[in-house]
């Protein structure tokens, strides 16, 4: 029987599979667009697809039925300024400040470049561009010139328009092109704008003439709309009149006309018109544009369809889409539509996630509506349906920063034993009674169902679908006890702070954070409070932006919900800050972590947060000074330190500002500018090791300094780079790279982890020990700093002071960079043991960990026996783009800005954030896992083998005994 048992149980074999709660989990990758800031609408494959050009400076196709994204093109920091789509081509025109523009022609379809084209670049600004009707040419304004453009490249014709004006729009049609802009302001005329007729064929001039005075370009107040089939109009509405104005692109006589709309204006009264702004709608058949107002405290939107009757212009309405503070609700067609009828609809909606409505387009399909944002969601809403047909959440493709925040893992039934136990967490005799037998049966429950498989050990699982989980996020309150599930909080030039779930990227909650009506500009998100294991006090998330008049603008929020926390306010410093520290205090009051500012202008001193009496006496209770430096952004010349001194009393009715001295100053030589800046993420200098184990057992000891520096500075013969004491100012390294460049196309990326800084930059001219044979490139330098020279010696502090004179033993060591990168960070693990792995966010969309072993500074062309014996590799130029060492595996992680890692509570796992345009999350485990139980260990072999053995040492029991019965009477 004993046999057959043990049979049976050997042949329940798990097999190798994904666990349903893994999938999508262990990494999640999120393609982004950005806001759109013009949708045109575009048939393809017997569908209808949304062309948009974004505030990301990308262009994209997105299926208008489903919200899927279907190409894009990513155009650097080159801003688009026209989009048109017209028979299966999209046409964009973009260019990067004081550049040429760049015309390019793709496939509608494929999203395949057809052709571009560079116009140059001259002391004018303006550009615009439009298709030739029935032609594959291209009609573009740039500067002080217009020219057409045929499909291979040529130039057609050159028109010089002397410099009449500023020219942001081009209109084609009737054989016509019309050059719109703002007039040239003169002794005798304002503001107003001129129109430059030509005809298309030749490029001779028709005419031109001025209109809408008054009036510029992106005032909120005009608008030119046009379509191929009805021409080109001018709208406009004067600062202090209630009727909108049109003006027909090439009718002078009369040269406009005041119009009302019955079907249009019974939605306006006199008190909207007022209040109210122009801008552009979506593109279809015929010109639109929209109006934003508010009316009875509700802000609408009203797009607008013009059209030509007879001599005149109709204007019917399309849409009218309102913001409630309960929801959104639309109504299209009606009164002035063709059939009469009008169709209604309502969503569900809080403002206070991702603002107010901003943008609206009708389209064809199902999807009869596009609303946008000003936080960054957009959505398609279809009559007949209370939730949308789509969403996508853009804010986070504008985040700029991000923070992790530990969630508590759920009440284990040894925690509620605890709880049961301890009068001082229930008082009541009876409660603890209740409890004690509550952890019993937990305790049961727990064993049998993670005994038998049949329960992973994941307390919360986040909420699945993205309908509900960006429209109505759900909050996630519970991690996990291996420390795997946490929240990421982003913060996005939107003006959103939004809370992302790490198990599965499902947004767990959003909020909107304006000023003043506009939205906050939220460059930083720190976590002031942390998680308390047993309850208590939620964590703190604040988000610091710049909101009107570049105030700060500093926002508590619970970084569970995201809700305002009862208590603490928004809070508005009355000037722009420079800095930004986390302070190593703690408010008495409330239990966060100060936050210290420092004012971009006036005398160098630190603003306080909270901005309480209590707080400033917390900080000035410091047995250290604080030291920090200001100076050391781009194009800077001079790098100051200062150390902040407190008064003596505070009074309570003041807001808390203490006290800085200059301490040294750090003066760059002449000609030479900051370039990058770099310092220690937070813990970034934290190791368990304080030395290297050479291959003879003797130690080098490694120089970690908390207050390292590290500066970057173009100079006419190439890059110095500098390592500084930021306490003490002292010059601690330094070294040249000639031939180097810094520029937005060749950045300079470093990074400090422990004892080591790496740093990739341009060089004209890499040496022939780095490429063989010498080329230009990016190059990836490793420094490593070292307390001597020799092995065995070391400081008798504990930590290097900033007051010691001594300096560091720097190694450095250069290597091939595989691709260019665009931003650098290293892994973070609990307590520092595991191996790291330095991760490159290369332009590719590539992520690539490389194990920091082949980024060693000591790496010998020749390893000797004892160099071998220590592990180090023999020097290779290249760094390996190894396919097995891409994190992002086939994903295209595109315009990563920077890398967030942060440490879990197994030693060997650590999870790895990206962002900039795309969000891409993984856990990495550079030393492999080597703590926990792989995922396909059988948990009910294991119990069914224990039973097994159990059950056989029962049935062999009677058979001991009888045989040692037998033996004592033989």
């Amino acid at each position: 029987m004993l046999g057959a048992v043990v049979a049976v149980s050997s042949m329940l074999s798990g097999a190798q599979a994904l666990f349903p709660d893994e999938a999508g989990r262990i990494d999640w990758y999120q393609a982004q667009i950005g806001v759109p800031q013009r949708l045109e609408e575009h048939q393809y494959n017997g569908t209808v697809g949304l062309v948009a050009a974004t505030a990301r400076n990308v262009v994209a196709l997105v299926d208008a039925e489903s919200g899927a994204l279907r190409w894009r093109q990513q155009l650097g920091d080159e801003a688009i300024a026209t989009l048109q789509v017209r028979g299966g081509r999209v046409l964009t025109q973009s260019g990067a400040v004081n550049a040429a523009a760049q015309m390019r022609v793709w496939n509608a379809n494929s999203g395949a470049l057809q052709w571009s084209f560079t116009h140059a670049a001259d002391d004018v600004p303006g550009s615009a561009a439009a298709f030739v009707d029935d032609s594959d040419d291209v009609v573009a304004v740039g500067g002080s010139q217009l020219v057409r453009i045929a499909a291979d490249g040529t130039t057609a014709w050159t028109l010089a328009l002397n410099g009449t004006g500023v020219y942001g729009r081009v209109v084609v049609h009737g054989g016509s092109v019309f050059a719109i802009g703002d007039a040239r302001r003169t002794r005798t005329a304002g503001r107003r704008l001129h129109v430059v007729e030509v005809r298309v064929e030749t490029g001779e001039v028709v005419q031109q003439y001025d209109v809408a005075d008054g009036q510029r370009l992106g005032n909120g107040r005009v608008v030119v709309a046009a379509s191929r089939t009805h021409g080109g109009f001018v709208v406009w509405r004067e600062k202090k009149n209630i009727v909108w104005q049109l003006h027909r692109l090439g009718q002078t006589s009369p040269l406009w006309q005041m119009h009302h709309a019955k079907h249009v204006q019974m939605e306006l009264m006199p008190e909207d018109m007022l209040a109210s702004t122009l801008g552009e709608a979506g593109a279809a058949d015929a010109p639109r544009f929209s109006m934003m107002y508010t009316k009875n405290g509700v802000a609408k939107t009203l797009v607008v369809e013009l059209t030509r009757g007879g001599d005149g212009v109709e204007m019917r309405r399309v849409a009218v889409v309102s913001d409630r503070a309960d929801g959104v609700t639309w109504r299209t067609g009606g009164e002035g539509d063709e059939t009469g009828e009008a169709r209604k609809g309502r969503v569900a909606y809080r403002r206070d996630t991702y603002g107010p409505v901003t943008g609206v387009a009708v389209c064809s399909g199902a999807a009869r509506m596009v609303v946008q944002t000003r936080g960054g969601l957009v959505a398609a809403l279809a009559h007949g349906r209370r939730e949308p047909v789509w969403l996508r959440d853009e804010a986070l493709a504008h985040a700029q920063d991000m923070a992790f925040v530990d969630l508590p893992a759920s009440a284990s039934p040894a925690e509620h034993a605890a709880r049961a136990t301890d009068p001082s967490v229930l008082p009541s005799p009876f409660a603890r009674f209740v409890l004690h037998w509550v952890a019993w049966v937990q305790t049961l429950r727990a064993w049998a169902l993670t005994g038998l498989g049949l329960r992973r050990n994941v307390a919360t699982v986040a909420p699945t679908g993205t309908k509900p989980g960006l429209l109505t996020p759900e909050p996630l309150a519970a991690g996990d006890h291996f420390g795997f599930s946490k929240l990421a909080v982003f913060s996005s030039s939107t003006g959103v702070v939004a809370a992302v779930g790490t198990q599965g990227g499902v947004r767990s909650w959003a909020h909107y954070v304006e000023h003043s009506g506009s939205p906050a500009d939220i460059e930083r998100v720190f976590i002031t409070r942390r998680s308390l294991p047993m309850g208590g006090e939620p964590p703190v998330a604040v988000a610091v932006g710049r909101g009107a008049r570049n105030h700060t603008v500093v926002t508590p929020l619970d970084a569970l919900t995201g809700a305002l926390l009862p208590g603490l306010k928004q809070h508005v410093m009355p000037f722009a800050y420079t800095r930004v520290f986390e302070l190593p205090a703690t408010d008495p009051e409330s239990g966060q972590q100060l936050l210290g500012f420092v004012p971009a202008e006036g005398a160098p001193r630190l603003a306080l947060w909270p901005p309480t009496s209590a707080a400033a006496r917390a900080f000035c209770a410091l047995s250290k000074p604080f030291f920090f430096e200001i100076g050391d952004d781009v194009g800077s010349t001079l790098v100051r330190g200062f150390v902040t001194v407190c008064p003596d009393a505070w009074a309570s009715d003041t807001a808390p500002e203490v006290e800085a001295q200059p301490v040294w100053s750090f003066d760059l030589p002449p000609g030479e500018t900051l370039v990058a800046a770099a310092r220690y993420a937070p813990g970034g200098y934290a190791t368990a090791l304080q030395g290297r184990v050479l291959g003879d057992r003797s130690v080098r000891y490694k120089y970690i300094n908390p207050h390292l520096m590290t500066l970057a500075a173009q100079g006419p013969d190439g890059v110095a780079v500098y390592f500084i004491d930021r306490v003490s100012g002292r010059l601690l390294y330094s070294t040249a790279h000639a031939s180097a460049r810094v520029d937005e196309a060749r950045p300079f990326l470093a990074m400090q982890s422990e004892s080591r800084v790496i740093y990739q930059l341009w060089i004209d001219a890499i040496p022939a020990a780095v490429a063989s044979p010498p080329a230009r490139g990016f190059v990836t330098v490793v420094a490593e700093l070292f307390e001597s020279d020799h092995a065995d010696v070391r400081t008798t502090d504990s930590a290097i002071s900033s007051c010691d004179l001594r300096l560091p033993s720097v190694v450095t060591e250069a290597f091939a960079a595989p691709e260019p990168a665009t931003a650098l960070a290293v892994t973070r693990t609990r307590a520092r043991i595991a191996t790291r792995d330095v991760l490159f966010a290369l332009s590719s969309g590539k992520v690539l960990a490389l194990p920091d072993q082949l980024l060693d500074a000591r790496r010998p062309l020749a390893p000797s026996a004892d160099e071998k014996a220590e592990g180090l590799l023999p020097y290779a130029a290249p760094l390996p783009l190894d396919p097995r060492r891409v994190a992002s595996h086939h994903n295209a992680v595109v315009g990563v800005r920077r890398i967030v890692s942060h440490p879990t509570d197994l030693e060997s796992t650590a999870l790895v954030a990206t962002f900039g345009l795309d969000i891409f999350f993984t856990r990495l485990s550079p030393s492999g896992v080597f703590d926990q139980l792989a995922p396909s260990f059988s948990k009910a072999n294991l119990v069914i083998t224990t039973l097994a053995l159990a059950l056989g040492c029962l049935l062999a029991q009677p058979m001991v005994r009888r045989k040692l019965t037998n033996r004592a009477w033989a």
